[in-house]
């Protein structure tokens, strides 16, 4: 007896979303926090520190007082 492989009628997205730079928070304009951040977020992914890259998206997402 043999089993058909299960076949899948959607396609995988072209790349994960944790790799999109576009859903990345934006630092806000004249913020010296959230421009330390982004420079963390820039070195962490030279690095290779995915876990780093992650962790400044939140904190840019959950900056104290926004940038709203």
């Amino acid at each position: 007896m043999t089993t058909e492989p299960t076949r899948h009628t959607h396609r995988p997205p072209a790349s994960p979303w944790w790799l999109d730079p576009v859903s990345e928070p934006a630092p806000a304009e004249g913020c010296a926090e959230c421009a330390g951040l982004d420079d963390l977020r820039a070195r962490a992914r030279e690095r290779g520190d995915m876990s780093a890259v992650s962790d400044c998206n939140v904190l840019l997402r959950r900056h104290p007082g926004g940038h709203r």
